[in-house]
Formats: C-alpha cells, sequence, structure tokens
C-alpha cells in the first residue's frame, strides 16, 4: 500500500540498509593474514638453531685446538723443574767406588737431569747436565771399566780431533778434544781418564764452548 504524499500516492519501493560487499582484495587480506604468526615462528626457531650450530661449532674447534696443543706442546729445558742434584750425589757416592764428580757451576747454571745407574751399555755411569746462562747444553758422565759401547753411547757420532788443558777436581789436566755433528748434544766434548782421575773416565760434552766447559769444571768437587 503506497504512501500518500503532498502530489499524491507514492507507490514507490522503500528502500533497506544493506552492508557493503566485500571485494576481492579485502577477502584475500582476511584470509592471509593469519599466516603472519606462523612465518614469524619458523624464522625464530631458523634463527635459534643458526645460532646453536655456531655455538657448538665453535667449542668443536676449541676442543681441536686445545688437543693438538696438549699433543705438541714441549716445555724447553728453562721451564722444566731443576733436577735436585744433592738429592742423587748420596746415592751416587754410596754405589761408585771412586770418587764422583759434582759440579757446582752457581747462579745462570739449571741443573736438567742427574741420576746414577747402568742405562748406557750395562756400566753404573753418573750423570749430571745443565742449561748454561746462555742457554746452551752441558753434560758431565763418569764411569769406570767403560767400554766401547759406553763410549759410542755417550760420545755418538763424535771424532777425536786433538787436546786441550782444562781444570777438573785434580788440577789442570791434559783432555782429549772431540767434536760431533751440529747441531746435536755432542757438537764438543772433553774426555779425561783413567789416569790423573782416580781410576774413572770423565766426560764434558754438550753444545758448550770450552771456556764454558772450563767455567762447569772448575766447580767440581770429588766425593767420596
Amino acid at each position: 500500500m503506497g504512501r500518500h504524499g503532498a502530489r499524491g500516492w507514492d507507490d514507490g519501493p522503500v528502500s533497506q540498509s544493506t552492508r557493503p560487499t566485500p571485494g576481492p582484495d579485502e577477502v584475500r587480506g582476511r584470509q592471509e593474514a593469519p599466516a603472519a604468526p606462523a612465518q614469524d615462528g619458523r624464522q625464530k626457531r631458523l634463527a635459534s638453531w643458526t645460532f646453536r650450530n655456531m655455538v657448538v661449532s665453535v667449542l668443536l674447534v676449541l676442543v681441536v685446538v686445545l688437543a693438538w696443543w696438549s699433543m705438541t706442546y714441549q716445555p724447553d729445558e728453562s721451564q722444566r723443574r731443576p733436577a735436585e742434584v744433592e738429592q742423587v750425589v748420596p746415592f751416587a757416592v754410596d754405589q761408585a767406588d771412586w770418587p764422583v764428580w759434582v759440579p757446582d757451576p752457581g747462579e745462570g747454571w739449571t741443573p736438567t737431569v742427574a741420576w746414577f745407574d747402568a742405562r748406557l751399555a750395562g756400566v753404573p755411569t753418573w750423570h749430571v747436565s745443565y742449561t748454561t746462562p746462555d742457554g746452551e747444553y752441558a753434560a758431565l758422565h763418569q764411569a769406570t771399566d767403560v767400554t766401547d759401547a759406553w763410549v759410542q753411547e755417550v760420545l755418538g757420532d763424535a771424532q777425536e780431533v786433538g787436546e786441550q788443558d782444562l781444570p777438573g777436581a785434580t788440577g789442570t789436566q791434559t783432555w782429549q778434544a772431540w767434536e760431533g755433528p751440529v747441531p746435536s748434544n755432542v757438537e764438543r766434548a772433553w774426555v779425561l781418564g783413567p789416569q790423573g782421575t782416580g781410576g774413572s773416565t770423565v766426560v764434558v760434552s754438550g753444545t758448550v764452548a770450552e771456556h764454558e766447559a772450563a767455567e762447569l769444571l772448575e766447580s767440581v768437587e770429588a766425593r767420596d
């Protein structure tokens, strides 16, 4: 039934308010919006996984480096604990049937090894070695009834080259002078005995020069 207006009946339809139909872009945006949190979660997990792997890799590298260092590290003589010569001397004096030559070169000379046993060709031997103030190596060997095998073990490939006068526990004596390959622990050596030593053979050897060997021998005391 129409409305009656000022000019007559109005039979036109009555309009109703409706929501606008969403466009394609708006629908797609609403559908894609929930995917953002999932993508952020994957990125966080990826970042966490990458950081964890990096930490593990660094730790593995450190373990390998420390293992290699522990296997290859070799402290030099100056870093090793000095040998307690005086702790070995009483045993050597008790076991030897000859006066034992005991050096005491003093400040700057670091004792490295001291022993008395038969490790050299089965011959009971007194051995003491030092590092000099200049970092050179000096050793003293002493034994009686030495054999060719003992001489070979003590002097190695060194050869006799002449004679030199050097001090010792029995005063200045004429020693045999030897020279060996360079580098080696017997680059130079001096041999005395058994005459003039109380029946033993004494060998001073190492990388030391003659004046350093003389300094070592000047400090020797014969103990029996």
